[in-house]
């Protein structure tokens, strides 16, 4: 994906899968809510939440964001979470709007105020992984290309294949 589309992708009400490690070395995956601003992803988790504590032993992380329908983009990179604060009204307001909008929004907001929370940004490293599973109709034709080539096995087809094609563009350059 460009990154306007994963700008856009990123901006709609998707879940975020967060891994990291517990403190006693074995995986937890967290779904939760979430806000990009372009650079950073924020999330918020209630004040007693376990894995808030497994963060601030190990700030590793690795976060999934994937569309359920298609053409299903997804975005996956590896951060780290720093926990910078508690002042969670005005993310948790633009978090709130977004998956839930004004109507139930608003009062679930206003309802949970005396909650305590935590703001938690992650800050990726390096690049985003995306990608986009193509139409249905391009499949039919072309089943590979739901496949980076970098995957294809020397010797199989689709291998083959897209060895033919970059064979077919030196040609024709």
């Amino acid at each position: 994906m460009t990154k306007a589309q994963t700008d856009r992708f990123l901006s709609r009400p998707n879940i975020a899968k967060i891994a990291g490690v517990k403190t006693d070395g074995s995986p937890f995956v967290i779904p939760v809510w979430y806000y990009w601003d372009g650079k950073y992803i924020y999330v918020i988790a209630r004040k007693l939440s376990s894995w808030v504590n497994y963060l601030r032993n190990d700030p590793r992380v690795s976060v999934l964001i994937d569309g359920v329908v298609p053409p299903h983009p997804k975005v996956l990179f590896d951060g780290r979470a720093k926990i910078i604060g508690h002042n969670w009204i005005s993310m948790g307001r633009r978090m709130v709007l977004k998956y839930s909008g004004k109507k139930v929004g608003g009062p679930y907001l206003v309802e949970s105020e005396e909650q305590p929370r935590w703001v938690i940004r992650i800050t990726p490293a390096g690049r985003l992984t995306t990608w986009i599973t193509p139409p249905p109709v391009r499949l039919i034709k072309h089943p590979e290309e739901a496949w980076h080539p970098r995957y294809f096995v020397p010797g199989t087809r689709w291998y083959r294949r897209h060895e033919g094609k970059l064979k077919s563009k030196m040609t024709k350059q």
